[in-house]
């Protein structure tokens, strides 16, 4: 994952710039928690940025150096005070004496994970940095629904400037359905004014999680589903629902 977001750091803020669809969710789930925020995944600080702006106390951990260089210039220029906590580890290996009262992995962060081992181990982290009664809350593709999707082909997924030139985002698909693992491929096309196109390729492998599994997973390190949703507007999770949002409580 280090080596993947190596690659689209160079391009991350610019072709998620206009995604903000699911802030709302994560500053009402932080509202509520009334306590610190720990953010899994944090990169370059898309949601963990509008949380600190609205005055929650947040630290945020990832592995990847170049996101997270990213984000400390972010912050430099937003000068809050007090600043969010950064944490430069693995999130199953992050260290910290803080006690949260919510974790939040958003938009896909805990498909990262590839194995049921790996899953544990983290969770297990997580269970170990919150309150009795902390919520945690995952934000994954509903795997049903991308079992369905049709594979193969390019797709293009955006476009988006990057300066004076013009970046292509495409993308293709290998679901392998025993192993519950998409392999994508992003393909940045960059094209100036002289029409030279320059291309990166970018691998990615996620890790799909069903309903029932993740019910599992959560009881087994110390969590109690209370919430699964489908889309960031709180709607019930059904078997379209373009996302699987598991809002539990720590026991």
């Amino acid at each position: 994952m280090i080596m993947t977001y190596a690659l689209l750091a160079r391009y991350y803020d610019l072709e998620n710039a206009e995604f903000d669809g699911d802030l709302d969710f994560w500053l009402g789930l932080a509202d509520e928690a009334d306590g610190p925020v720990l953010e899994l995944g944090c990169g370059t600080g898309r949601v963990l940025l509008p949380l600190a702006h609205a005055g929650h106390a947040v630290t945020g951990v990832d592995n990847a150096p170049t996101m997270l260089e990213r984000l400390h210039q972010r912050l430099r220029a937003a000068a809050l005070d007090p600043a969010p906590t950064v944490l430069e580890a693995d999130l199953g290996g992050f260290e910290t004496s803080e006690r949260f009262a919510l974790a939040i992995a958003p938009f896909n962060t805990f498909m990262h994970l590839l194995t049921l081992e790996e899953q544990l181990r983290v969770l297990s982290r997580v269970r170990a940095a919150l309150r009795q009664g902390a919520t945690l809350a995952l934000d994954v593709v509903n795997a049903g629904a991308a079992y369905a999707s049709v594979e193969g082909g390019l797709h293009l997924e955006r476009s988006f400037a990057d300066g004076a030139r013009t970046v292509q985002q495409f993308s293709t698909l290998t679901i392998d359905r025993a192993s519950q693992r998409a392999e994508i491929l992003y393909l940045y096309d960059s094209v100036g004014s002289e029409g030279v196109v320059q291309r990166l390729t970018v691998p990615l492998t996620l890790r799909y999680v069903f309903p029932g599994e993740m019910r599992l997973l959560l009881e087994r390190c110390g969590f109690e589903l209370r919430h699964l949703y489908g889309d960031y507007d709180l709607s019930a999770f059904s078997d379209d629902s373009p996302r699987m949002l598991a809002v539990a409580k720590a026991v």
